[in-house]
């Protein structure tokens, strides 16, 4: 409830700020010093089920190395496929990371070898927190939801309805993209219901903010096993 109030008060500010003016916590100007991978895997069909107990067993490899935020499988918007999120230090740290994946044999053998034939695509983008917003590590089960908006965090300061949370809704991160789509922000809700996923977007779609955005894209996830944010 600390972090929805602290959010809420936050976006309120930035929301009010001046056009053009750069977001600003406690009078300082606050610089990104994390950023996230958010990497999403097609799978083939026959293979979903080998791949999910796979990673049930084996993924601890993985997360030995770097932290994860979250870990799901796509419901709606997207099908056959999972959706993670990395934390790093820098694009350095991720290189280093990966460079140490690449000289691990237990993870190559015990995992990555054979989930390789299993994939039919693979996508990813690095993004950051946008300045002010506190990434939320809630424990509580839940549906999420991820939002893709062809817009800058400068738009989508001036478009307050689409980042409005309510009793049901919780703004789990929003971040904007540095490398991949451009001139993009992803938003991750946390809901109790799916119900309450769709009713988000009804609210969305009834304001004037919704009418100034050309395209968007929605996906609801469910938490795998393996992930932090359950």
């Amino acid at each position: 409830m600390l972090t929805r109030a602290r959010n809420q008060n936050i976006l309120r500010r930035l929301i009010c700020a001046p056009q053009g003016r750069r977001y600003q916590h406690n009078q300082h100007v606050v610089t990104p010093t994390k950023i996230y991978e958010l990497r999403t895997y097609a799978i083939w069909p026959q293979n979903v089920k080998d791949f999910l107990n796979l990673t049930s067993e084996e993924f601890h490899l993985r997360t030995s190395q770097s932290k994860l935020i979250g870990y799901w499988t796509s419901e709606l918007g997207g099908l056959n496929e999972v959706v993670h999120i990395w934390e790093y230090d820098s694009l350095e740290h991720r290189a280093q990371v990966r460079a140490n994946l690449a000289g691990n044999s237990e993870w190559i053998q015990r995992y990555f070898g054979k989930i390789l034939p299993w994939m039919s695509g693979q996508q990813n983008s690095v993004v950051s927190v946008i300045p002010g917003i506190t990434l939320s590590n809630s424990v509580e089960k839940g549906v999420y939801q991820l939002q893709t908006f062809p817009i800058t965090p400068n738009q989508l300061e001036k478009s307050p309805t689409l980042i409005e949370q309510n009793s049901g809704n919780l703004l789990i991160g929003a971040f904007q993209t540095l490398h991949g789509n451009l001139n993009t922000s992803v938003l991750l809700w946390k809901h109790p219901t799916l119900s309450a996923a769709t009713n988000l977007v009804f609210q969305q779609m009834k304001s004037k903010d919704w009418q100034q955005i050309a395209n968007g894209y929605s996906k609801i996830l469910v938490p795998h096993k393996v992930s932090p944010l359950q």
